[in-house]
């Protein structure tokens, strides 16, 4: 009895020497490479603005956070999102802390992430007060307009003669401004901004009909630091599925419909 004892005593002990050496070598495999040994879980960000991705009582939520969610759902993999401020997504995806953001490209996301598949495109618009209605382009030559830091504007608005542009935290940072009369239009996707108007309580009848620019994209960025070829199959081909089902209209007809009878401006 004392020998089987001591034999199994002998087994467990060379049981945890293995599980110790493991973890030893685990412990000195690079980054990327530890987390390719350990079980893989996606690590996405969403951008916090209404109604793309929020936080609230019952916990995160909005369009682009269910839509990641879905994505890597049908992609077969595990996943954590985290809702954070707009521009600290560039930085995340930069320095490898985080994977997958859905949001609108420009040159510096093109610089440190895969642009995989695009995944919702929406009218971009200038945004004015009611009785201080926008006509055309030209009216903005002089003024001031305020975006979101890092939101891309194109040439048509940049190079008015006189314009000048205010870069702000947020789409509801730009709307305040706008109805405190600190700038002149607001410039954004029409869902992002007279979502972040609904969320600051106010009626669209405040605003003037927008002054449609052009159309833009959210794209599935990928982190350059993170990213493999399989990675990339993988999420894109999940995007294309959810696109032909038709599950990624349907979500931005549920966004949509949160304006209830108060519709957004067209």
């Amino acid at each position: 009895m004392q020998e089987r004892r001591g034999g199994r005593v002998g087994a467990v002990t060379a049981v945890r020497r293995r599980a110790v050496c493991g973890a030893g070598a685990l412990a000195w495999l690079p980054a990327g490479q530890l987390r390719a040994a350990e079980a893989f879980v996606l690590r996405i960000e969403t951008i916090q603005s209404e109604p793309f991705g929020r936080l609230g009582p019952r916990g995160p939520g909005g369009l682009m956070y269910d839509l990641g969610n879905l994505i890597a759902a049908r992609a077969g993999l595990a996943a954590q999102n985290r809702v954070v401020p707009y521009a600290r997504t560039v930085l995340s995806l930069r320095n490898g802390d985080a994977d997958m953001v859905l949001r609108f490209s420009n040159a510096e996301l093109e610089v440190v992430s895969h642009q995989v598949a695009p995944v919702l495109a929406l009218p971009t618009v200038l945004v004015s007060r009611r009785e201080a209605p926008l006509r055309g382009l030209e009216d903005l030559s002089g003024r001031v307009v305020a975006v979101s830091r890092s939101f891309p504007v194109p040439d048509s608005v940049a190079r008015l003669p006189g314009l000048h542009v205010y870069e702000v935290n947020s789409n509801e940072h730009a709307i305040q401004m706008l109805m405190s009369r600190r700038v002149d239009a607001v410039y954004g996707s029409n869902l992002g901004l007279f979502g972040a108007a609904r969320e600051l309580g106010l009626r669209m009848s405040a605003f003037a009909r927008p002054l449609a620019v052009e159309r833009q994209t959210f794209w599935l960025h990928l982190s350059r630091r993170t990213a493999t070829p399989a990675l990339i199959d993988k999420l894109a081909a999940a995007v294309d599925t959810l696109q032909r089902d038709g599950t990624i209209a349907r979500h931005y007809e549920l966004a949509l419909a949160e304006f209830g009878d108060d519709r957004m401006p067209a």
